[in-house]
């Protein structure tokens, strides 16, 4: 996937990478699902100097093409060993000439290259280089316009490569009118859901540096924030966060996000597009890990990852294990992440039964069963109900990565048409992810089950394997024998 060549004095290496699975072999790089493709570009030089420290010209391909280093050195012309973009006759950049220099001196302003217009590379790095930069042609077959999904892995190809391309157009401007450019901070846009917040919190708390040094993202997100800061400081976006439903797509997000930010802002910022570039959930890599990357740790070993490391916080109700008290929330972000309703009422039945005391978070429609439903919009409420409750027990959404993740209370995560390594937590005795362990998952469907046709999903839990998974957790916890 990844191909590269490294020139010194002394001759040339070839080099070749592919898209991690897990395994941290020499040859693979994380695959992370918030990395732009420059992000790539800057840890292919890493790797590829790491191994020849001597090299001081370094010629990469596209990370956005299946490059292999026979390929890279087929197509690669004789460029009289200065720096140079090699381009198809569409002008869309093949292969990177650069020198070591932009590695030692400058690393991270190679994230501003948006690796889908030659001429608008070609004129970032001339300012990154202090001079000029070759832009050549080769003949050969012209890149097609990239799909909405790519074999490859990259997701929302074209509409992605715009965005990108706006911000690099801000950044030159930046370079052109200021001459302090290079002083100015980094800030990652990422102003979407609440589990980014989280996740990107995460991952910068368990960093000493990063590429960032700021990041954008929704003023109706401060609670999360405030529990759980990250090293970088915050720069409040006052706009709700994007819908789900399709009614505003993301380039026009983007540009009105541009325009409430301000010229002030975005004329001193460099901004660096950090949303799902990659599709995350062929990889058994955490979210929290992804965004690792995407700030800048290589992610050499499992020993940095998620799940080899204890949670940052525990967490006990202190409340009388008699009635053991349950908060649960069972609906998604969509209806095939939300428990099945047909289960719903036999789980609850059960539970019940057994003398438990439930509390649903957002659930109205459970009132007329005799159940409580409360609100839990913020991070404040819904800290204060999970202290009162016992254990926790909810769907793969933002709720149950806060209340693991931050509160460090007692959890049982239900997962159906996600996959629970993307984002559950490390399992011990007051944790663990469950579901059917189906063929079809993921499956990455949203609104219907690709297979059935159905509304729900078939790989959560059943409602008796469910019971005994909570007893069990309950009787591990808190020694409570029901």
């Amino acid at each position: 996937m990844f191909a590269g060549i490294t020139f010194s004095l002394t001759g040339y290496q070839q080099f070749a990478y592919r898209f991690g699975q897990g395994g941290y072999r020499p040859d693979e790089i994380f695959d992370s699902a918030w990395s732009v493709p420059s992000r790539y570009l800057l840890e292919v030089g890493r790797r590829m100097l790491s191994t020849d420290p001597k090299a001081e010209l370094l010629a990469i391909g596209n990370p956005l093409l299946p490059f292999t280093s026979a390929q890279l050195a087929a197509w690669l012309p004789d460029t009289g060993g200065q720096p140079a973009i090699i381009a198809d006759q569409n002008n869309f950049p093949l292969i990177y000439v650069l020198p070591k220099r932009l590695w030692t001196e400058t690393e991270r302003f190679l994230l501003l290259l948006c690796c889908s217009a030659a001429k608008m590379d070609q004129a970032l790095l001339t300012h990154l280089l202090g001079g000029p930069i070759a832009r050549v042609k080769v003949n050969v077959r012209a890149i097609q316009a990239y799909p909405n999904a790519s074999r490859t892995g990259w997701f929302h190809g074209v509409g992605r490569q715009h965005m990108q391309q706006i911000l690099s157009k801000a950044a030159l401007k930046i370079m052109e009118r200021r001459p302090d450019w290079r002083s100015l901070p980094f800030v990652s846009y990422q102003p979407y859901h609440a589990g980014t917040v989280l996740f990107y919190n995460l991952a910068s708390r368990a960093m000493e540096q990063s590429l960032f040094d700021k990041q954008i993202l929704c003023a109706s997100y401060a609670d999360i924030w405030q529990a759980l800061p990250s090293r970088q400081e915050p720069v409040w976006l006052d706009m709700p966060w994007l819908p789900r439903d399709g009614s505003m797509d993301e380039l026009t997000y983007l540009s009105k996000a541009l325009e409430t930010l301000g010229p002030d802002f975005t004329g001193s910022h460099f901004i660096v597009f950090m949303r799902y570039s990659r599709i995350y959930n062929i990889t058994p890599f955490h979210l929290a890990d992804h965004m690792k990357f995407a700030l800048g740790d290589s992610m050499l070993s499992p020993e940095g990852s998620i799940h080899a490391r204890p949670p940052a916080v525990t967490g006990r109700c202190a409340l009388p294990v008699e009635p053991l008290r349950l908060l649960m929330h069972l609906t998604g972000g969509w209806e095939l992440k939300s428990y099945p309703k047909h289960d719903l009422l036999p789980l609850l039945r059960g539970l019940q039964a057994l003398g438990c005391e439930i509390t649903l978070i957002d659930k109205p429609e459970m009132v007329e069963h005799g159940f409580t439903s409360i609100k839990a919009g913020e991070t404040g409420p819904l800290t204060e109900a999970v202290r009162n409750h016992h254990i926790f027990v909810g769907v793969d959404s933002f709720p149950h990565h806060f209340v693991r993740h931050v509160l460090g209370w007692p959890t049982i995560g239900l997962f159906a048409n996600t996959k629970p390594c993307n984002s559950d937590a490390r399992h011990a005795e007051d944790y663990a992810a469950v579901d059917s362990n189906l063929p079809c998952n993921p499956c990455s469907a949203e609104r219907d089950c690709p297979l059935f046709g159905r509304k729900d999903c078939g790989n959560f839990i059943t409602p008796d394997l469910l019971i005994a998974k909570i007893l069990g957790m309950a009787q591990q916890v808190y020694g409570a024998s029901l």
